[in-house]
């Protein structure tokens, strides 16, 4: 299937921008330690502080001006992979409930609430806190050389509410310096981060659309979910892991009528009170007002993805189809590598 080249260029600006913008950096609060020790003492909602996202408004301009025509389906792909950006830039400069709430509904990310329903076993991640970061950011830069992946780098980074997160467009993986790891985190990291995410990212460059590297449209939850089906298949998933999932899944519907002290005290009916500010930071980062219903519900795709992977390879699904770049089961993947569209690419050692 030839690409016409207004499609190809757009799919090359867009990609040029997510190179250029760090998104995580605006949507995740530069005081969150501070803001904690807030909620604590005062008992409203942690006063969150965010790096203002100036160009927001040049964004805008420059995704309007780069929209293709839809009529060729890689049109519709980059078309869509515009627009999803286009939201998180809106919800970004806005940090309204609304905002947001158009970027959740968009994504489909208050799908799968029937998780509720499931029960899973419950346990504690295993053995202390004693790997600190920079032990984990060597683990990882040898990890890369071993998969002769030579060309991402790791780098220091505190403005994260995760510990780690992959930039596939800039092939970085940013570790929070100020984090601790468990033992079982040095190879369960890898398998989630590096053989999933980074690979998946580095496959997709070798493909003709930019965007099968860093995501194409409704491939997140197709992302996470493999990356949690990958940490099972590998034995290195945390116990509970999945539990934990549908507490996120339930703060976030919650979440859409709560704020964030309510929240807080509902999830300490269930967990402790690490794992409550945790999940609240998650899923009320980005907001302005955090204290006020409204949520950013992305996190809901880890469970969700994992339980739809899951039946798609039990059902026959090739593992090699989602290593063809950042894709979802529910692309038509068969029928790109039939056209020649998209061509294979190598799967880790661990689905093997």
């Amino acid at each position: 299937m030839e690409i016409p080249k207004p499609v190809l260029t757009a799919d090359q600006a867009l990609h040029a921008l997510l190179k250029r913008v760090a998104f995580s950096r605006y949507l995740n609060p530069c005081n969150a330690a501070e803001a904690r020790q807030s909620f604590k003492k005062k008992g409203g909602p942690p006063p969150f502080e965010y790096h203002p996202l100036g160009e927001a408004p040049e964004l805008l301009r420059a995704l309007d001006a780069m929209s293709p025509s839809r009529d060729h389906p890689a049109g519709a792909l980059v078309g869509e992979c515009i627009d999803g950006v286009r939201r998180l830039v809106e919800a970004l400069h806005h940090r309204t409930a609304a905002s947001f709430d158009a970027m959740n509904q968009a994504a489909g990310w208050y799908e799968g609430t029937d998780a509720l329903t499931h029960s899973y076993p419950s346990g504690s991640p295993a053995g202390p806190l004693n790997v600190l970061a920079p032990e984990m950011i060597e683990h990882f830069e040898l990890a890369f050389a071993a998969r002769e992946m030579n060309d991402w780098r790791v780098v220091p980074d505190e403005v994260m509410s995760a510990r780690v997160l992959v930039d596939s467009a800039k092939r970085l993986v940013r570790i929070n310096p100020k984090a601790h790891f468990r033992t079982l985190d040095m190879t369960r990291l890898v398998v989630h981060e590096i053989d999933v995410h980074a690979k998946r990212a580095t496959n997709g460059a070798q493909q003709p659309l930019l965007c099968f590297q860093t995501g194409l449209p409704g491939s997140l939850a197709t992302e996470e979910g493999l990356a949690m089906m990958a940490e099972e298949t590998s034995g290195t998933a945390s116990p509970g892991a999945l539990a934990r999932q549908v507490e996120v899944v339930r703060a976030i519907h919650d979440a859409r009528e709560m704020g964030f002290r309510d929240l807080y005290n509902r999830l300490l009916e269930r967990v402790g009170h690490g794992l409550a500010w945790g999940i609240c930071l998650r899923i009320k980062r980005g907001l302005a007002h955090p204290g006020l219903p409204g949520v950013y519900a992305k996190d809901s795709v880890y469970l969700t993805g994992r339980n739809k992977v899951k039946a798609w390879l039990e059902d026959g699904g090739s593992i090699d189809h989602l290593y063809v770049g950042k894709v979802s089961v529910d692309d038509p993947i068969s029928d790109w590598l039939a056209q020649g569209w998209v061509t294979p690419q190598p799967v880790p050692a661990l689905w093997t």
